[in-house]
């Protein structure tokens, strides 16, 4: 009797060992979602104030997931997303003004998640992290009213959108290993909160060496700082595959009771 409860036992300890390590295993995947950019000014409470409209935009990329123990995993990744703003509103002078802009950027994102490992396909998640991002390319799109009628479509470039982007953010998540088959799989389901803090005008603007064909839009003082809120999806695969343990084996009906007619314990 002894020794039966010592068997199980070891077996018992064994699974839950592997579960464990396979549950820490390094997985690389993609991400995908939709974010909700936005520009936050400062030192202007009148630009500020003015009625931002929601966007949605994709967002996507490569990761790699590396658990540094139970609690804290540590997930480098490259994603594409795009930033700006939309605004439309009525000058005090009685002008209509349209004003939207749209900044595509590569990221690079170094998250950490502390997770709360209830089971391996339930493990909430509380996430910070630093990015940084160059910009590809983009578009401002203005129309006015008065005093004389413009419509325009400029370029983003170095004259109006620095080349880089440096930010931080935080989110909140659920973490979920799921074996399909024979091959475990992460899923990732989240939302996060970003904030730049590096000045996004550029020294042209501010000495009004460029054509200030947005004007009526914004006027060039105080921070313009990128912001943003992101709802994603992530799969990934780990990289170690599950070990071939004792408990595994035997869901998989490779050891059989003993007169069963089907062999005796896979031997």
């Amino acid at each position: 009797m002894k020794k039966n409860l010592l068997i199980a036992s070891l077996l018992v300890l064994f699974g839950f060992g592997a579960m464990a390590q396979q549950d820490n295993a390094i997985s690389i995947g993609v991400k995908g979602g939709v974010n909700m950019p936005r520009m936050l000014y400062f030192k202007n409470m009148y630009l500020s104030s003015l009625p931002q409209a929601t966007q949605f935009t994709p967002t996507g990329g490569l990761f790699v997931d590396i658990p540094l123990n139970d609690i804290i995993v540590i997930a480098p990744e490259v994603d594409y997303v795009q930033r700006g703003t939309g605004v439309s509103y009525q000058h005090i002078s009685g002008t209509l003004v349209n004003y939207s802009m749209a900044v595509r950027y590569v990221d690079l994102r170094v998250p950490f998640e502390f997770r709360i490992p209830i089971k391996p396909y339930l493990q909430p998640f509380f996430q910070v992290g630093v990015a940084g991002g160059w910009r590809l390319g983009g578009n401002i799109h203005i129309d006015r009213t008065m005093p004389v009628f413009l419509e325009a479509d400029i370029e983003v470039g170095d004259a109006n959108m620095t080349k880089v982007y440096a930010g931080i953010f935080t989110g909140l998540g659920i973490r979920s290993l799921v074996t399909i088959g024979q091959r475990d799989f992460l899923f990732k389901i989240g939302a996060s909160y970003h904030q730049g803090i590096l000045d996004t005008y550029t020294a042209l603007e501010k000495e009004e060496g460029v054509p200030a064909e947005n004007v009526n839009a914004y006027h060039i003082t105080g921070s313009r700082l990128p912001r943003g809120i992101e709802f994603y999806l992530s799969f990934g695969i780990p990289l170690k595959p599950r070990p071939d343990d004792a408990c595994r084996t035997f869901s998989n009906d490779r050891y059989r009771r003993r007169g069963s007619g089907r062999g005796l314990f896979g031997f």
